[in-house]
């Protein structure tokens, strides 16, 4: 890393910039006062310097002992008052009675509140206490407060606040309960209740104790409504999501029968899912709150009951006898017309009044034959509860459907049950039911969760159609045999994930999104997949990055090589005379590579016509090549970029029209590269889309020969033609039709 950086230095109070030679070996102090002296201005620690607001994003990013040696070359610094000297002042200000000088320092609280070397200085001098008093004990009007807030979660987040002796707590569960209190103070002190339950600081386990037993989720849900703040919807959230994570036991799962409320979801999904332009932090927290609201299934999913066990159902509700067979040929369409005539369960739980046996008996029965919790290694003879109410609420809603499906698991096996149980285990861990904690950095939410009524649970519906698509991809695969059947399986996964991803907004997207994943489709998105993954390999991993440098020497050479090879075939141009074209040019590079000849075409329309040399110009005096608009006879062409011309010593010697772009930037490419101009300033897109071809090329041959993929040295021989068949006479070439003159 250099030591010096050049950067530019802008004076204090003034637009006026100077150059600086910033010297990383020696302290900040040192060039501060360097810098005093070159503007003229007096050695004091009242100065200091920040990174100019038009040359870096954060507005108030200071410069201090910890991160002066970011600076780089090409920065911009304005000379401005000292962090320390803005402390100094703040903790001054707000000592003193003055209303006017407390209302300048609350001022300077707002504008750095949000700087991380303001946050750091102040915790070293130990000013924060000061103000973390005025925040919990003094009255503060709204802006004073929120900067203030601010200030203490940033405080809070870096670790500088250790204890409780503060007590924090109290004034921000205040600003909480506050109905005049505006978004931006309701945001951060949400935020800061966040950030103590999440601390690992064991000083803070009262405080967390405190926010779960009085904070309650109706009492954060409101915030969630706010659509002109996404901020505080996501904070809120965040909040929600986090007090549901630390909880256990009955306390978990009421708090998440309270956010599994019809109006709670239905509510996110009007002001937050529906309103849309959701960031991806924003869709973690839905995805987070999903799998707190899908959880409520996995006690359903680890119940398992025997398909023998007749006190619960009898297999003749969903098993076809033999004499019912019958083969169906028409794939019926998805039936959604009976959605609403159903009556169910409630809060996406379960009706376990219909079943003789209820989860409690099964927890205090040890006779029971349900057992909670079997393992993969167990026979087949058991589905879980909620494949057992899955089937149910298929047969209930969707009964033309369902009927298809029994005919079609009873022909072409394993079963219904069977089939059942292995979709619900897939849907489960798609959705992650029973994932605890969810996955850090997922943002797989489903609309339809937080949309769906309680009457039509999304899981069941889900199970429903992914029943009616296992149909049809049987249909499309031509899998007739219990030997595809795994195959399948797999395919209808993948077109499950697929449909998801689109996140339909209700039922009907849905079922459409699902109608629309084909076999194919499936296929294709594979390939695509596989064909990305080589793409990132290529661009990502350090060992190509450092073959694809050695074959980018190489094939730097093939396209230097393609390019001369053109000039030295060389090509007619119309003779541009003045404003304009008369005749043809004959233009190509001798063999020697060096010189340029120029022949005066006799005979424009003979095919052979004599061509007599006019001109011979060296390359090494070539001075320029001009191309495009910046030519003066662009206007002559249909396209300017059809134009360039040779500059020979500030004079233009010849001007060309080429017959299309490609040929013209082909031309120029081969004059720079002769010229020896460096890549890629000056050099056209074809030369860089053909250079990236043949390196990619060149690395994907590389992992084939890594997989041991054999590649042939020599392409298969051309069979010969049929004897009946005679080759066609190719017509006589037209003469060449160059750019339509203006």
């Amino acid at each position: 890393m250099p030591k010096i950086a050049k950067i530019s230095v802008e004076k204090f109070d003034s637009k006026e910039q100077t150059l600086f030679d910033f010297d990383k070996s020696a302290g900040l102090e040192e060039n501060v006062a360097s810098i005093c002296h070159k503007l003229g201005l007096p050695k004091s620690d009242v100065y200091g310097v920040k990174y100019n607001p038009f040359a870096s994003k954060m507005k108030n990013h200071y410069i201090s002992e910890s991160n002066f040696h970011e600076i780089k070359h090409g920065d911009c610094l304005k000379v401005v008052f000292s962090i320390k000297y803005i402390i100094r002042r703040i903790a001054d200000n707000i000592r003193k009675q003055s209303p006017e000088l407390r209302q300048i320092a609350f001022e300077d609280v707002a504008r750095l509140s949000l700087d991380p070397i303001f946050i750091q200085e102040l915790a070293l001098s130990q000013e924060d206490k000061i103000l973390v008093k005025v925040f919990v004990e003094d009255h503060l009007a709204s802006e004073e407060q929120t900067g203030l807030l601010r200030t203490v979660v940033h405080l809070f987040s870096k670790g500088y606040i250790h204890d409780t002796s503060q007590n924090i707590l109290d004034k921000t569960l205040k600003i909480l309960r506050n109905s005049d209190a505006t978004n931006e103070e309701l945001r951060f002190a949400l935020s800061l209740l966040h950030k103590i339950l999440i601390s690992s600081n064991a000083k803070f386990s009262k405080w967390k104790e405190r926010i779960v037993r009085e904070v309650a989720i109706t009492e954060l849900n409101p915030y969630t409504w706010r659509t002109s703040s996404r901020d505080l919807q996501y904070s809120a959230l965040l909040l929600i999501n986090t007090i549901i994570r630390i909880c256990k036991g009955e306390k978990k799962t009421k708090l998440i029968r309270e956010m599994n409320l019809r109006k709670t979801r239905e509510n996110i999904y009007s002001n937050i899912i529906k309103e849309g332009s959701l960031d991806k932090s924003m869709e973690h927290e839905l995805y987070v709150l999903q799998t707190h609201l899908l959880s409520l299934f996995s006690e359903a999913l680890h119940s398992k009951i025997s398909l023998d066990d007749n006190s619960l159902f009898s297999r003749e509700e969903f098993e076809l006898c033999s004499d019912d067979m019958r083969r169906i040929t028409i794939l019926m369409d998805f039936d959604e017309e009976n959605i609403q005539n159903y009556v169910s369960v409630e809060n996406l739980t379960f009706n376990y009044r219909d079943s003789k046996l209820s989860l409690a008996s099964m927890r205090s029965d040890p006779s029971s034959r349900v057992s909670r919790h079997v393992s993969e290694n167990e026979t087949d003879n058991t589905i879980s509860h909620l494949t057992l109410e899955a089937l149910r609420h298929y047969k209930k809603l969707h009964p033309s459907n369902f009927h298809q499906s029994q005919i079609e698991e009873q022909l072409y096996e394993p079963g219904i049950f069977v089939t059942s149980e292995k979709i619900v285990k897939m849907l489960a861990s798609m959705l992650h039911i029973g994932l605890d904690p969810p996955d850090c950095k997922s943002t797989f939410y489903q609309p339809v969760v937080f949309y769906c009524s309680s009457k039509t649970p999304f899981f069941l519906e889900l199970f429903s159609r992914t029943m009616w698509l296992l149909s049809r991809t049987r249909r499309e695969m031509k899998a007739s045999t219990y030997a595809d059947y795994p195959k399948v399986m797999h395919i209808l996964q993948k077109q499950v994930r697929m449909a998801l991803k689109t996140k339909p907004q209700d039922f009907k997207r849905l079922t459409e999104e699902m109608k629309s994943t084909s076999f194919q489709g499936v296929i294709e998105n594979a390939q695509n997949e596989k064909e990305q993954e080589i793409l990132n390999l290529i661009e990502d991993h350090p060992c190509v990055r450092d073959l694809k440098r050695q074959y980018m020497k190489k094939n730097e050479l093939c396209v230097f090589q393609n390019r001369t090879n053109l000039l030295m075939e060389g090509d007619r141009f119309p003779k541009v005379l003045g404003k304009k074209a008369h005749g043809q040019i004959f233009v190509k590079l001798g063999k020697n590579l060096k010189d340029l000849q120029v022949y005066d075409v006799v005979d424009v329309k003979a095919p052979n016509a004599s061509h007599k040399l006019i001109q011979t110009f060296n390359i090494e005096d070539i001075t320029h090549v001009v191309l495009g608009k910046t030519c003066q006879h662009s206007t002559l062409c249909q396209n300017p970029e059809q134009a360039f011309s040779i500059v020979v010593e500030h004079e233009e010697k010849i001007k060309f029209i080429a017959e299309d772009e490609k040929t013209a930037c082909y031309w120029a490419d081969g004059l720079f590269l002769l010229m020896k101009h460096d890549r890629p300033k000056k050099l056209s897109k074809y030369y860089t889309e053909e250079l990236d071809q043949l390196v990619v090329m060149d690395i994907r041959l590389q992992l084939l020969e890594l997989q041991n993929v054999p590649i042939p040295k020599n392409p298969p021989p051309i069979p010969p033609l049929p004897a009946n068949i005679k080759p066609e006479i190719a017509p006589k070439p037209k003469p060449r039709k160059f750019g339509r003159l203006k």
